[in-house]
């Protein structure tokens, strides 16, 4: 008998989740948050050949469907437990993951005896990529595309597409309804986790400036001027952003209308990490294309930026009105050896749209070479409504230019048997009408 109660202890004991060392050290120091992670199902969905087999607006509904009956399955034991503990839990399912709220020392250790393979650890936080803001004035009168928007060759793009048809969205800090060059472009989703507005507004200036480099309609801002925009303030007004609302919005843009065809993600932080890798699985298994800035932690090597720094997306360094990299950008290989960044895109001493209803600011950061990036692929995507991710990545990065490398380009490694594609440029600076075959 006593045999059998130590074999029991020891299966518990087994069985039971994992405690990140540095969430205990929180709460003991008065943290009350966390996040319970489960096994992750994408794999799962991607399994699935039913859904696999659907197409539009039919398979996002049964992945969404599926995600949700899955995770929440999963998820039901632990909900059940934390509850008859006092604690308060918040479910997603773009991500298998619980945020649980109200923890203690002692509640935290009775959550994770339960038996299950989970682990219980720290919120992930990410932030805007430090950009340096320049000059900020009034519109001027002119027209003319600005110096990034034409260097990789909108204006010639235009004459086929100017975006119609095509949806971007934007997790940001928010974005500036009330601005000329934005507001004409609004599609009418808008989801704010943070403060609760009824429409999008943006205190920060950032997610603005992005939008603008998008699809901006005055000053020569936009990339992409015909297609229209949805947001989700994944971001608060000091430019932080939890996990549990980054995935609230990546849920969001799942189940918008209208639903988006590229998300703009100009955030991260850190290398390696992996947690963000669900969320765009979702997106990628809807026939959403997801863009990130590589991050401004440059010009070493080894210093590419989480989520942009992982696999199933499309990541953009940022460069110069020489065609140089910017000393900023971060630069590849990835922790896991990956090629990063793929592609890059003006990223220094961009004008876009402000807080104002017609101001503009100058901002330099990788921040701004991803919308660049996230307006040629509505571009392309325009002109070619039934491409995959697989035909626009391709399509970007095989006709990409290929400037001339200085010797700190070559230094993080030269993947193949020439300069290109390399860990500073990826496959090269992004020419939106040689994509197109122009």
């Amino acid at each position: 008998m006593k045999l059998l109660i130590v074999l029991a202890a020891t299966l518990a004991v087994a069985y039971a989740g994992t405690v990140e060392h540095a969430l205990q050290v929180a709460v003991e120091n008065g943290e009350t948050e966390a996040i319970l992670e489960l096994p992750q199902i994408m794999a799962q969905v991607e399994a699935n050949q039913a859904l696999q087999s659907l197409t539009g607006d039919a398979k996002v509904s049964a992945l969404v469907s599926t995600l949700q009956g899955l995770t929440s399955a999963a998820q039901a034991p632990f909900i059940a437990i934390a509850s008859s503990l006092g604690l308060e839990t918040e479910q997603y399912w773009a991500s298998n993951i619980v945020l649980v709220k109200g923890l203690t020392v002692e509640k935290l250790a009775s959550l994770a005896a339960t038996a299950g393979d989970f682990t219980i650890r720290k919120q992930n936080i990410a932030t805007i990529n430090p950009v340096v803001k320049h000059a900020e004035f009034e519109a001027n009168s002119t027209q003319n595309p600005q110096w990034g928007v034409a260097q990789i060759r909108a204006p010639a793009a235009w004459a086929r597409t100017t975006g119609e048809g095509i949806v971007a969205a934007i997790i940001d800090t928010g974005v500036n309804l009330g601005h000329t060059a934005l507001s004409a472009g609004y599609a009418g989703a808008w989801l704010d986790p943070y403060y609760s507005t009824a429409g999008p507004t943006d205190q920060q200036g950032h997610g603005s400036h992005c939008a603008g480099t998008i699809l901006g309609r005055a000053n020569g801002v936009g990339v992409a001027p015909g297609a229209r925009w949805i947001a989700c303030r994944g971001l608060n007004h000091q430019g932080s952003g939890t996990e549990a609302v980054l995935t609230q919005c990546a849920q969001f843009m799942l189940t918008a209308n209208p639903r988006p065809h590229v998300v703009s993600n100009s955030w991260g932080g850190g290398s390696g990490a992996t947690w963000y890798n669900a969320q765009v699985s979702a997106w990628r298994n809807a026939g959403i294309v997801p863009v990130f800035a590589i991050g401004n932690s440059g010009a070493s090597c080894r210093t590419a930026n989480s989520p942009g720094d992982q696999p199933n997306l499309i990541s953009a360094g940022a460069t110069t009105n020489t065609d140089a990299m910017a000393t900023f950008s971060s630069r590849g290989p990835s922790t896991a050896g990956l090629l990063k960044p793929e592609v890059s895109a003006p990223g220094n001493n961009i004008v876009s749209c402000g807080t104002g209803a017609n101001n503009y600011v100058t901002m330099s950061g990788t921040s701004m070479a991803c919308p660049h990036t996230a307006g040629a692929v509505a571009l392309l995507l325009s002109a070619n409504p039934s491409w995959t991710f697989t035909e626009v990545f391709n399509a970007l990065t095989t006709s990409a230019a290929h400037p001339t490398l200085s010797n700190a380009d070559r230094n993080c490694g030269l993947p193949g048997s020439g300069d290109f594609p390399n860990h500073a440029f990826g496959h090269g600076r992004i020419d939106v009408a040689a994509a197109l075959g122009l």
